[in-house]
């Protein structure tokens, strides 16, 4: 094998759906294309808790090698006792079962539910890059314990590892669900220090306020490089948009508490009595709880497809006439930039933000005129905004989107940046 033979080890791999496995997905197929050998280690589909299923990204992976570990997993047994979906982006209780759960998540389970994959891939890992001379490997987390098996196999072995964090690790905003012993944070700080100070390059999908505040965690100086979600051309072109009847808001992905989503409900409650001949309507894919769909259809109407795969994600919002996002509700500045996000983009449509208008994602989205990122309280301006893009609907007028600022966020543009970085280690 040559040089160009990279391990990926990552716990999201098809048929895994949702945005954690689409990153290294398409870096992989397009290393493939230009002219690196990608070996892909992963949870085996039996052991696996994934939140979603979308078999449609399995022929994305087509002509990757790919190997795969067996794992105890305690979320199926939690998921089977409750009769629940896995929990995701939340972790509400509701009853003693849960309370219990995630006392024992919080501190018996460091840094994640998943831990025994990390644990149970040593032996495979070990095992391909001696069969394939690797001297490269990649961990991407979260579940951040895939990033252990790197600082394992970092350990025995001489070389070069990039660890790739698509969210925060000990600031995770979610593990505010959990009860934590002094003892539990101590350790999960102490791991995630190990893994900072050890890579070669940390990876991110942000960069400004998340690098410092990773950089203040180690005494050693680390290389930090950002590259963000990205989208495939492909899959775009292939998408004709259409004229809608309705007027549609359009939201894809995960909705949770913790996201300001009562802000468009209030103001939509005030749209309503100002103009209250206008219909509107919702259109919902993704992961949203029939608690928040119902304060939704309280106020306006709403149209729910569940979960789709990610072609029918982005034909929803190439046909929405403005999308929606959500940051979530977080005391640090950190804002990590969504796959969604640049997606959104990328069909030329407006873009409704709420969350921090001082957040990276909002300097992004401010590179497009037509997109507006404004604070959950400020419900006149989400008023104005909706009022100004359905008169443009109304009117049969077609927003000229602005791509060039996109450009450079197309999924093979993104992995010849990643290409550098691994050049340079």
């Amino acid at each position: 094998m040559s040089s160009k033979t990279i391990l990926i080890i990552t716990y999201y791999w098809p048929p895994s759906g949702g945005s954690g496995v689409q990153r290294w997905l398409y870096f992989s197929k397009y290393l493939k294309k230009l002219g690196y050998l990608p070996i892909v280690l992963t949870v085996d589909m039996k052991s696996a808790a994934y939140p979603s299923i979308d078999k449609s990204l399995l022929k994305e992976a087509e002509g990757i090698p790919v190997h795969y570990v067996k794992s105890f997993n305690w979320i199926k047994i939690y998921t089977s006792l409750k009769k629940d979906n896995i929990p995701q982006g939340e972790f509400l209780k509701k009853g003693v079962l849960d309370y219990f759960a995630s006392f024992i998540r919080g501190n018996f389970f460091i840094p994640d539910a998943r831990i025994n994959w990390a644990k149970s891939a040593r032996k495979e890992a070990l095992k391909i890059i001696k069969n394939n001379n690797i001297d490269k490997i990649i961990t991407t987390g979260p579940p951040h314990s895939t990033h252990l098996l790197g600082l394992y196999l970092k350990s025995k072995l001489d070389l070069k590892w990039i660890a790739d964090l698509r969210d925060p690790w000990t600031d995770m905003f979610y593990l505010k669900f959990f009860y934590r012993f002094p003892f539990a944070k101590k350790k999960d700080s102490m791991l995630e220090k190990k893994v900072l100070s050890n890579a070669n390059a940390i990876l991110t999908t942000a960069s400004e306020n998340f690098h410092t505040e990773l950089q203040s965690k180690i005494s050693v100086k680390q290389s930090f490089y950002k590259i963000y979600n990205g989208f495939d051309t492909s899959l775009f072109s292939n998408i004709e948009k259409k004229i809608n009847k309705d007027f549609k808001i359009v939201f894809t992905g995960l909705l949770t508490t913790n996201h300001p989503y009562k802000s468009i409900i209030n103001s939509l409650i005030k749209f309503k009595k100002r103009y209250s001949k206008i219909n509107l309507k919702i259109v919902f894919a993704g992961s949203i709880s029939d608690q928040i769909l119902n304060e939704f259809k309280k106020v306006t109407n709403v149209e729910f497809h569940g979960y789709v795969d990610h072609s029918k994600a982005v034909n929803l919002m190439i046909q929405g006439n403005i999308l929606l996002n959500f940051l979530y509700n977080q005391n640090k500045k950190t804002s990590m930039i969504s796959g969604k996000l640049i997606e959104y983009m990328a069909t030329g449509n407006p873009v409704l933000m709420i969350g921090d208008p001082e957040s990276e994602a909002a300097e992004l989205l401010s590179k497009q005129s037509y997109n507006l990122t404004v604070s959950p309280i400020e419900n006149e301006s989400i008023i104005k905004f909706i009022k100004k893009n359905y008169d443009i609907w109304l009117n049969g007028k077609i927003i000229e989107g602005e791509f060039d600022p996109v450009l450079p966020f197309e999924r093979e543009e993104s992995t010849k940046s990643l290409i550098k970085i691994i050049e340079n280690l």
